[in-house]
């Protein structure tokens, strides 16, 4: 992580999303991906199965895609234990 750290800004409320796994990802062209995330649940309409149910797609670089990967291995690697901002001193992003 040798990038400067950035300020970031939060002009309106992001929700969090919870996902339980990545469906997909599609190759946009031009170096942008699209990974489309899911999160499983009780289905509405058949008593005792699962769905997976699309929650959130982002598109991104493959350069943030990259990022991204390198930061969650990090996190990864130093457990799962860590509350705080993972990778991120002080909750600002490197």
């Amino acid at each position: 992580m040798t990038d400067p750290i950035m300020d970031l800004v939060e002009t309106a409320i992001i929700p969090d999303v919870f996902i339980s796994g990545m469906a997909d990802m599609e190759n946009l062209g031009d170096g942008n991906f699209r990974c489309i995330f899911y999160s499983r649940q009780r289905a509405i309409y058949e008593r005792g199965k699962f769905e997976h149910v699309i929650v959130c797609r982002l598109v991104m670089s493959a350069g943030a895609a990259h990022a991204m990967l390198k930061q969650i291995a990090h996190a990864v690697e130093r457990g799962s234990d860590n509350t705080d901002s993972i990778g991120f001193p002080g909750g600002a992003l490197q």
